[in-house]
């Protein structure tokens, strides 16, 4: 079952890769041929992120990139909540909730190892590109040393806690009554805004300063992992407790 689980989660993975690239160079020949009057905005603190892009060709690149790790990170989250979906599928088939849990715990991380692979790949062919292997990358106005090698090391973090908090939040609702589900997320969306985002603020990148990119980025992954450890213990929790009828 293991190797099951794995090979669907990179499967999704390629996919996904494989359907923003090609949307992209749709976008790009539609840019070409049409010019101006195929018009496209996407306005992100007042600042046109299309026009951003297509001011270089490496930009353009980097765009595509960033696009599909953040895309990665949604299609994980949505496969976490299918598969808790089926989790009485495959218990009431006679699987161990331990197994089970196992499995999927493979299947995470080895999904999030292809995805900071990945990024490894974009790192070093932007190198090659600029003949500047330093991973330097101006993002929002501000200039974050090595930032295109930090990338790996979030988006292996990001990437497993999508798909434990995708799960988890599936199972909440295949746990208990549907009501008590959106109240779990409605209280988790009031305790974050409360608190000014610090349960989410692990991903904010665009909150690095000059020069300073290397620890914010190790004190998001530091909160992501711990969150990780927090949501895989409450799902635990939840699984060992779930009623199956065979």
């Amino acid at each position: 079952m293991t190797k099951r689980l794995i090979k669907e989660h990179l499967i999704n993975n390629v996919w996904t890769v494989g359907t923003i690239v090609g949307f992209s160079l749709i976008f790009l020949l539609l840019r070409a041929v049409l010019g101006d009057r195929f018009i496209l905005d996407l306005v992100i603190a007042d600042r046109d992120i299309i026009k951003v892009a297509e001011s270089s060709a490496f930009l353009t690149f980097i765009g595509i990139c960033a696009v599909v790790l953040v895309t990665l990170l949604f299609v994980s989250y949505v496969t976490g909540i299918v598969y808790a979906a089926t989790t009485r599928t495959y218990l009431g088939a006679g699987v161990a909730r331990r197994s089970y849990l196992k499995s999927l715990l493979a299947a995470w991380g080895t999904s999030a190892v292809s995805v900071a692979l990945g990024s490894v790949l974009v790192a070093v062919i932007a190198g090659i590109w600029k003949s500047d292997f330093s991973g330097t990358l101006t993002v929002a106005d501000y200039t974050v040393q090595g930032l295109l090698w930090y990338v790996p090391i979030a988006g292996l973090a990001a990437v497993f806690l999508a798909n434990a908090v995708g799960f988890l939040t599936g199972l909440v609702f295949v746990r208990f009554p549907w009501w008590i589900g959106v109240g779990a997320i409605l209280l988790y969306v009031l305790i974050d805004s409360w608190t000014n985002g610090w349960i989410s603020s692990w991903g904010g990148f665009l909150d690095w300063h000059v020069g300073t990119g290397g620890s914010q980025l190790w004190k998001h992954v530091l909160a992501g992992g711990v969150q990780s450890v927090v949501v895989i213990g409450i799902s635990w929790a939840l699984l060992r407790r779930l009623s199956i009828r065979r």
